[in-house]
């Protein structure tokens, strides 16, 4: 997926998105037996469904995915949407979990997840920002040395995780700009665009944890713990990793396409987005499922 960027079949462009509703190896991997019967029980929830997944990639002297938590909503504000993905029956209870598995070995140096401990009992104060000046930014000059290179990866949207970059160089002769130039015209765009970031905090000594893995093993937690992945250093390995997004089965899943809105916060045509029952017997019937 990563070297060929195909078009993904629900969503109709490049996207690292929800592999697990069109390929039955990924499925079969985040549906695990094994998988969410540990799910439900570090939850406590009597039913679960499956409703997003991602890929993720980090390449050696890619920076830090800054500190960030996530009271369940996912309505994309981290890439300057507004969408709230998530409708829950009891907003003042957990109902959204994460599941983190390493695909190859991570060490300390390799983009290491760090979480802070106890930080899922406050809601720490965010503001927004250029999207540029984000923790969720990743500078795509790391991985891009040509211009045809950056042309086609803005074209397929496989440039930017959640980025809508297709029309970015409409009315612009490409040929005749440098490389740089035209990442002068990308980060001009890109600055017009307002994303969410978490207010400066103390950390006391030990506060944070971090989570180096072989591949296959895992974490589950909280969205509302504070988190994040370290820098990769540059001469690191790359990193691959895949979450999974469970979510309490009487949870209204993408709730605007009620109203015939059919695009979620990351600008992604969820129309035909489905859910997978996962565990237990009890789910919203507003949801689609697999």
């Amino acid at each position: 997926m990563l070297e060929d960027q195909p078009v993904h079949p629900m969503y109709g462009r490049y996207s690292l998105r929800d592999w697990h509703l069109v390929n039955d190896s990924v499925r079969e991997i985040l549906t695990a037996p094994e998988l969410t019967k540990t799910v439900a029980q570090v939850t406590g929830a009597d039913s679960l469904v499956l409703w997003r997944s991602k890929l993720f990639e980090k390449f050696p002297g890619d920076g830090a995915i800054d500190w960030h938590q996530e009271y369940g909503y996912f309505d994309g504000e981290e890439v300057g949407g507004h969408r709230p993905a998530l409708y829950p029956f009891n907003p003042a209870g957990q109902w959204d979990w994460t599941m983190w598995m390493a695909l190859t070995d991570v060490s300390e140096d390799d983009g290491v997840m760090e979480f802070v401990t106890g930080s899922q009992q406050t809601a720490y104060p965010k503001r927004m920002v250029k999207l540029t000046e984000s923790g969720a930014y990743v500078d795509p000059r790391n991985r891009v040395r040509t211009r045809e290179d950056l042309l086609q990866r803005a074209a397929n949207n496989s440039l930017l995780l959640d980025i809508d970059t297709r029309r970015v160089f409409e009315g612009i002769d490409t040929d005749a700009h440098s490389v740089d130039e035209l990442f002068g015209v990308l980060d001009k765009h890109l600055d017009s665009l307002l994303a969410v970031v978490t207010e400066p905090f103390e950390l006391a000594p030990g506060a944070t944890k971090t989570t180096p893995m072989k591949a296959g093993e895992y974490v589950i937690f909280t969205e509302r713990c504070m988190h994040r992945s370290r820098a990769s250093l540059p001469g690191a390995k790359m990193r691959l990793a895949l979450n999974a997004r469970y979510t309490l089965g009487d949870t209204w899943v993408y709730p605007q396409r009620a109203t015939h809105d059919t695009f979620d916060g990351s600008n992604l045509d969820i129309r035909d987005h489905q859910c997978v029952q996962v565990h237990g017997d009890s789910f919203n019937p507003l949801n689609t499922y697999l």
